[in-house]
């Protein structure tokens, strides 16, 4: 049944994906189609806690686009040196957010996020898929100038549609601060800026052969500079590693991303 179920999402996100190709946003029944282009360069690819490509740095180039609370697209990871190309990855999501009671201190943003890991360079029984299913407390507690955000991700890991290697299904739950500290911006055009500070830790029950406990915390730092629709973010990112099963050292790591939105 999940693998019928993948199949369908899959063929759903596809078409969802690539009808929408033109180069410009698009007015579709009075609400704008909305387009990212994005390139991203991480010093170290890390997932859940792995550190994919053991210490060598990725490229994430991705395009997504956005209608009213939906939006899908396709991401990918390659490996910056030799060595891991048959870990090359292409990736498909299929995602939906909303915020309620906006003017609320009870304000909420809740999100759920499909996702099929696909590995064209080993075959389709590498794939994987996961669901996520996110809340945020966006106004729950006001600190200084801005909002200390608790949030919770649940993620639940299962076979891709032709997978014979079976993985071990299984859950992550990742509890979350986010605080945003407001700064000048920088770039005359932007109209505002923001320190984004971010701490978290995850728990697993066993996925990926895995041992089930704390596996690892994540603490980062990252900004956005933006212009004419073009955008520049920095990020710096620490993991503490708990559980070697997963990540038998701390890592600290960087990621930088160009993009396009229009």
């Amino acid at each position: 049944m999940n693998k019928q179920i993948g199949l369908l999402i899959v063929t759903l996100l596809m078409g969802l994906t690539f009808s929408g190709l033109p180069a410009s946003a698009v007015d579709i029944y009075g609400e704008e189609l909305s387009i990212n282009l994005d390139f991203t360069y991480a010093s170290k690819y890390m997932w859940h806690g792995f550190d994919t490509f053991e210490n060598d740095g990725a490229l994430h180039p991705s395009v997504e686009f956005g209608y009213k609370e939906f939006y899908a697209g396709v991401w990918g990871a390659w490996p910056d040196s030799s060595g891991f190309e048959d870990l090359t990855e292409i990736d498909f999501y299929l995602g939906y957010e909303r915020s309620f009671f906006e003017e609320e201190k009870y304000a909420l943003t809740v999100g759920l996020l499909y996702t099929y890991f696909s590995f064209p360079k080993i075959n389709s029984q590498a794939d994987g898929q996961e669901i996520a299913l996110s809340v945020s407390l966006d106004n729950l507690l006001p600190i200084g100038p801005s909002v200390l955000v608790p949030s919770y991700t649940v993620f639940y890991e299962w076979d891709g549609v032709q997978n014979e290697d079976a993985i071990d299904n299984g859950y992550y739950h990742t509890f979350a601060l986010g605080y945003d500290v407001p700064v000048p911006a920088l770039l005359p055009d932007q109209e505002e800026q923001a320190i984004s500070l971010l701490a978290d830790v995850t728990y697993g029950d066993g996925p990926y052969e895995t041992a089930s406990g704390l596996l690892y915390a994540t603490v980062g730092v990252s900004t956005t500079f933006e212009w004419n629709n073009f955008y520049l973010t920095p990020a710096v990112y620490y993991q503490f590693s708990f559980e070697d099963s997963v990540n038998d050292e701390d890592d600290l790591y960087t990621l930088i991303s160009v993009g396009y939105s229009f």
